[in-house]
């Protein structure tokens, strides 16, 4: 049996490559199944691995990404540990890649390096959330890896998210766009018009238009939208949250009688910390392509990458990539 293959992009992180190594150390010493390629500065991962595995290559790369460019020839004509991944990926035909470098670079570089998936016009950023109130989880789509978008590309990302929904959790998923209300004439002529083809979709589970409150309160479970409503979104999550526990810790110490409770409470909201912590949410993927390729958060340090990892290897065992060819084929045989 062939063992899965992951490019691990070391570098172009906040937390320098420290943190990536000992993420891929510990996955790898875990899962002997499972090939490593990992991409950095070979003195600095073999001064810091714990020791050697079978399991785990070694690349030389000591550049990361320059200043992001929209210029394609410039992105690729300067050499960096991420450009190398992507060339590892499509030459060595591993099975996915991660990395937490500069965002625009990454999407450019995947674009050019990986095939796009049978009628899929352009791939998503696709981080998935866990629901406010229950246990289950939302995927959002765009999160910012296209800020201008046409009709067509909303429809294309929702029929790929129900494929994708159905192939990790088990079921169907219930659809809506990201709009500012729910009426139908409402938004951008492109939500209008993904909106309205959407409804004739017979083969989804299309609720029609939602706002942010149904996302919090989980009255979706995939959620579609431009890439730039989708980072606004996705950011004031993140940063919401954050605040919320900054606001509950100020108010458990402000006063005594607070800090008992909270010390009555002190489970339930570290549980609550943990379900909202990017560390243990992992990567965005970036759906539409013929590989698995997830972004990790810039600050990830080593739980992060390892959650990251995990969720790599979770969706290589539930066959993702073959499951979503075929959905989108049978899909694709039934509009004809």
């Amino acid at each position: 049996m062939k063992n899965n293959t992951i490019v691990f992009d070391l570098l172009n992180n906040d937390n320098k490559e420290i943190e990536a190594i000992k993420a891929a150390y510990e996955f790898a010493s875990k899962n002997s199944n499972y090939s490593l390629i990992i991409v950095g500065n070979q003195k600095t991962i073999e001064d810091n691995l714990p020791s050697k595995l079978n399991n785990i290559e070694i690349i030389n790369s000591t550049n990361i990404v320059k200043k992001p460019s929209e210029n394609i020839r410039e992105i690729l004509a300067h050499e960096s540990s991420m450009l190398s991944a992507f060339d590892i990926l499509k030459e060595r035909n591993a099975d996915a890649i991660l990395s937490s470098g500069d965002s625009a670079s990454f999407i450019s570089m995947a674009a050019l390096k990986v095939k796009r998936l049978e009628n899929i016009s352009r791939p998503a950023f696709m981080p998935v959330m866990p629901s406010l109130y229950l246990d289950s989880k939302i995927l959002l789509l765009d999160a910012g890896a296209n800020v201008e978008i046409k009709s067509n590309y909303l429809e294309e990302w929702a029929i790929l998210a129900d494929a994708f929904y159905k192939s990790i959790f088990k079921h169907e998923p219930r659809i809506g766009i990201l709009n500012i209300g729910t009426e139908d004439y409402k938004g951008p002529l492109a939500l209008r018009e993904a909106n309205e083809s959407l409804k004739k979709n017979k083969n989804i589970n299309y609720l029609g238009f939602i706002e942010p409150e149904d996302i919090i309160v989980g009255n979706a479970d995939v959620v579609v939208s431009d890439g730039y409503a989708g980072n606004l979104f996705l950011k004031t999550l993140e940063e919401t949250v954050i605040n919320i526990g900054k606001v509950f810790k100020n108010i458990i110490m402000s006063k005594t009688k607070n800090k008992i409770a909270g010390l009555l409470l002190k489970k339930d909201l570290t549980k609550f910390k943990e379900k909202f912590d990017y560390r243990n949410v992992g990567g965005a993927y970036l759906i539409g392509l013929e590989k698995i390729i997830v972004k990790a958060h810039g600050r990830s340090d080593a739980q992060a990458f390892l959650g990251a990892l995990n969720q790599i290897k979770f969706a290589l065992e539930n066959n993702l990539m073959e499951n979503l060819r075929n959905d989108l084929e049978q899909k694709n045989k039934k509009e004809e």
